[in-house]
């Protein structure tokens, strides 16, 4: 009878020990008994959360062993198995681009002076970016020589902080101008664009000489030819107030076909700007 009974109570505890493991099992992949962590780009990742530290989470998925280490700054929210909701990352409305901070505070009557877009055919990448910097020192030049209420900010500074902010002349089409006021500390940004088209020209001469050789009258006849490049320099200028409104806007083609006459457009528009001290 004895033997009989330690039977019973081994199968007993067999079946309550294989009850128990199939309870455990159902509860981790029964809906609403599992941990639900939304990422920032929408995924949702179903599972166990095993720790918790100050900028990572250990988890593992639904039917894994395997444990992951996730960021918490990708993280949304966390919805634990008791249903408990926890937000760890807020999702950014700006997403595309860097949000844009307070910035530098903005000087009263500062302009700065963005690079000029160079607009040519076949010219190499780095002589449209040197071309564009040295329209923005030509234009800071003219402008700082006179003094008055407006100060114009150094372009070495204005593009330190533009390139800190990874803002090139792709990226800075992201930009509104009130924020481009804030990121360079002025209350104006002038931008400026030189389109420029090149024609050939041909020129062609002759002269003839006449000499004596042992009395005897020779022609000598001769044909010049030169090649003259002939530029078209259209100028266009806009100035935008740290409220993204804008304050001035014109363009101008250059008068003169030379390389150079550029300057004489840019440089009539920007007498007549608002920004120029009188």
């Amino acid at each position: 009878m004895t033997k009989a009974l330690k039977c019973l109570v081994t199968v007993v505890v067999i079946l309550l020990s294989a009850f128990s493991f199939l309870k455990a099992q159902t509860a981790k992949t029964a809906p609403g008994k599992e941990d639900v962590i939304l990422m920032l780009n929408g995924e949702e990742k179903h599972g166990k959360i095993t720790e918790m530290r100050a900028s990572t989470i250990k988890f593992i998925h639904t039917g894994e062993t395997l444990v992951y280490e996730l960021n918490k700054a990708d993280i949304n929210k966390i919805t634990f198995a008791s249903g408990r909701v926890e937000v760890i990352s807020a999702p950014s409305a700006n997403t595309g681009k860097e949000p844009v901070d307070n910035g530098r505070p903005i000087e009263p009557g500062l302009v700065a002076i963005l690079p000029f877009k160079y607009i040519a055919m076949n010219e190499p990448l780095q002589q449209v970016v040197e071309k564009g910097e040295k329209l923005q020192n030509d234009t800071y030049l003219y402008l700082s020589k006179r003094n008055g209420s407006y100060k114009f900010q150094d372009p070495a500074t204005t593009n330190a902080l533009l390139y800190r902010k990874g803002i090139d002349a792709n990226t800075i089409k992201g930009y509104t101008y009130d924020e481009l006021c804030r990121i360079l500390g002025a209350e104006f940004v002038l931008q400026g664009t030189l389109s420029r088209s090149v024609k050939e020209s041909v020129n062609s001469s002759s002269s003839s000489t006449t000499k004596y050789e042992d009395n005897k009258k020779q022609h000598d006849n001769s044909n010049n030819t030169t090649t003259e490049n002939q530029y078209e320099n259209e100028v266009t200028l806009g100035i935008f107030n740290k409220q993204n409104e804008k304050i001035f806007a014109n363009r101008r083609t250059a008068f003169l076909n030379n390389e150079g006459s550029y300057h004489d457009a840019l440089f009539y528009m920007l007498k007549r700007s608002p920004v120029y001290n009188k």
